[in-house]
């Protein structure tokens, strides 16, 4: 083989090879600008694909208009960025926060690009056969040579390149061969002198021929077949995700589908605000966290850290008090206005005899069930005693100590910082007392669903509810403990904290018919889920399929699991009892009876309806309970009325 002056390398499936397709890296620029300013962006811009296809529009219009000035059809990434925040937001956004935030996204390309990339592996050996005394890179592309040079250093390419030539620095391109003219002016070599390699028959093979340039295809077999394979398998069309080659799960008969989506949401959304420290709450929150863990086990993003926070309602309310008093308590009241005085000493995780003296003296029997406590004489007498006052706090100052023992242990100590929390809903109230324990750390909270509060919130408390946006979501939330079984776990409910050894431990109350269902269904539920929701990161990032393109399957696999029960989650959950401990202070049995009279009489009766539909209600799962009996056909009938009357 003849020696060169100049051998010139294409750089994209030459030397440099993506594991998705290359407009996948667009997508995933348009999805972070979608997660982070998506509030900003016009409704119709609020989709990753829309953005895309918009920047497309972009980068044909700023071509045509380079030509039109007498260069090639190209365009720098920076101006299409410029360009695209132009005409997506709803208002205009300042000169100089668009040329902050447009560089913010070449920035955040150029990671994709670097999560996504690797080194073709024969192009050295490529390299070394052919003889040559100088090596450059010339490339069609949208981004400079500092962009493109990061690239290769973070692929492992090692070869000393004297230039990376790229359109868009010249504003001439391969493919009418100004760049190569541009090049070999630039470089002082002649078409003699020069060996051009690269994939492209036409702008790496015919064009520098043309120009006399000694040019070579290189199409190594097995990697270009992998290219057709990812480009063939890009998914394009957004509304059907699933239907490609790959795909975990095909359609939104599976639960997991939902677990992904809300964890994924969870993930990103922590990652864009910065957040360094995620805390999952037990219990529900170990399934969450043991989900998470997998996904960041495969992800090519580094997720935040996760932490296991063993705490719960009855744990963290009496150290949270901010004051023994009935106006504090209201903060329990709001939720259970009709308590016994044994039920709210359970719930502050006190022990009745520890009381029982006070109880007496203010004529207050601990099994009275009393409406609307706060308003009762006798419980306004009992908190006005000061002895039992200083009984109070001593208990709840020993119970702080230990809860911010623990929490100082797991890295949460009350630092000015921002942190998630995790956990299944409803209404975030362990969060809230958190956020009263820790005032100066904000706590951006994320939860299956949310529904309206019943307390003020705190000033350092932030919420989300995945599916709140959803039209029916309250709806669904009416039919919410079914979904608590199969996120629950076998290791109790946290009811307050020990030390040992110089170390705090949280101290856990487990149910053992509770753990027997975990044992004989959900256990073997939750293993199925976590592996497919690992297995469906690992295509939704190859194929960028965004969580929010997810987001209406995800809804769909909810409301399948709840409303269209299969039967043996019907089964475990009429098999369980549920803990109530805090607010109710027992548990609570969810098996159930046939009423067959009642349904007879339903059919003649608006009074029976009414008492059947009661009945149904109280059942906790509705269409379980319809399921169970094999009552089918009233399925339907049922989830068309509540989804009305929401």
């Amino acid at each position: 083989m003849p020696s060169y002056q100049l051998l010139s390398l294409d750089i994209w499936d030459t030397i440099l090879r993506r594991d998705c397709h290359p407009d996948a890296i667009k997508v995933e620029t348009a999805a972070v600008l979608l997660e982070r300013h998506g509030g900003e962006l016009q409704e119709a811009y609020r989709n990753p694909r829309a953005l895309f296809r918009l920047r497309q529009d972009i980068e044909r219009q700023l071509g045509a208009a380079k030509k039109a000035q007498g260069f090639d059809d190209e365009y720098a990434i920076q101006d299409v960025f410029r360009e695209l925040l132009a005409r997506a937001y709803r208002e205009p956004l300042p000169e100089a926060a668009a040329e902050e935030l447009a560089a913010r996204l070449v920035q955040e390309e150029l990671a994709a690009e670097k999560r996504h990339v690797y080194l073709d592996p024969d192009i050295t050996a490529k390299i070394d056969s052919i003889p040559h005394e100088r090596l450059v890179c010339i490339s069609d592309f949208y981004a400079d040579e500092a962009f493109l040079r990061e690239v290769l250093t973070a692929a492992g390419f090692s070869k000393p390149l004297e230039r990376v030539l790229v359109s868009c620095d010249f504003g001439v391109n391969k493919r009418s061969g100004r760049l190569f003219e541009e090049a070999e002016k630039l470089l002082n070599v002649t078409p003699a002198e020069h060996m051009h390699l690269g994939d492209n028959a036409y702008s790496d093979v015919e064009v520098p021929k043309r120009l006399g340039i000694a040019a070579e295809r290189y199409l190594p077999a097995e990697e270009h077949k992998k290219r057709e394979e990812r480009e063939q398998n890009f998914v394009g069309d957004s509304k059907k995700p699933l239907q490609y080659p790959g795909a975990p799960l095909t359609g939104t008969d599976d639960v997991s589908l939902f677990f992904y989506g809300f964890v994924q949401n969870l993930a990103e959304e922590a990652m864009a605000r910065g957040i360094k420290k995620i805390y999952f709450f037990t219990r529900e929150g170990e399934f969450y966290k043991e989900i998470y863990d997998a996904m960041a086990a495969v992800s090519k993003r580094a997720y935040p850290k996760s932490y296991l926070l063993e705490v719960s309602r009855l744990a963290t309310f009496m150290p949270s008090l901010r004051e023994i008093s009935t106006k504090e308590l209201m903060r329990l009241w709001n939720q259970y206005s009709i308590q016994s005085m044994q039920a709210l000493f359970t719930s502050l995780g006190v022990e009745l005899e520890a009381v029982r003296g006070y109880l007496v003296r203010h004529e207050l029997p601990p099994e009275e069930v009393i409406t609307y406590p706060w308003q009762d004489k006798r419980v306004q007498a009992l908190f006005a005693d000061e002895e039992f006052l200083d009984c109070m706090e001593a208990e709840r100052d020993e119970k702080r100590a230990l809860l911010l023992s623990y929490c100082a242990e797991r890295a949460l100590s009350g630092a000015e910082e921002e942190i998630a929390i995790v956990d299944i809903g409803w209404r975030g109230t362990i969060q809230d007392n958190l956020c009263h324990l820790f005032p100066k750390t904000k706590m951006l909270g994320f939860y299956i669903g949310l529904i309206p509060f019943l307390n003020e919130q705190p000033a350092n408390a932030e919420k989300r509810g995945y599916i709140d946006a959803f039209r029916s979501a309250r709806a669904l939330m009416t039919v919410s403990t079914p979904f608590e079984m199969i996120c629950n776990s076998p290791n109790g409910s946290t009811v307050g904290y020990r030390r040992e050894d110089g170390k705090t431990f949280a101290i856990r109350n487990c149910e053992q018919e509770e753990d027997a269902i975990f044992f004989s269904y959900t256990k073997e539920l939750q293993k199925h889920i976590i592996e497919t929701c690992a297995a469906l990161c690992i295509y939704c990032e190859n194929q960028l399929v965004t969580e929010f393109e997810l987001r209406p399957l995800a809804w769909e696999s909810l409301k399948r699991f709840i409303y269209e029960p299969k039967r043996e989650a019907v089964k475990a959950y009429f098999a369980l009892r549920h803990n109530e401990e805090f607010g109710v202070g027992s548990y609570v049995d969810r098996r159930t009876r046939f009423r067959p009279l009642l349904m007879a009489l339903a059919l003649v009766s608006k009074k029976k309806r009414k008492e059947f539909k009661d009945f149904l209600r109280d059942t906790t799962w509705p269409q379980g309970y319809l399921t169970k009996y094999r009552l089918y056909p009233l399925i339907g009938m049922y989830n068309r009325i509540l989804e009305q009357y929401y």
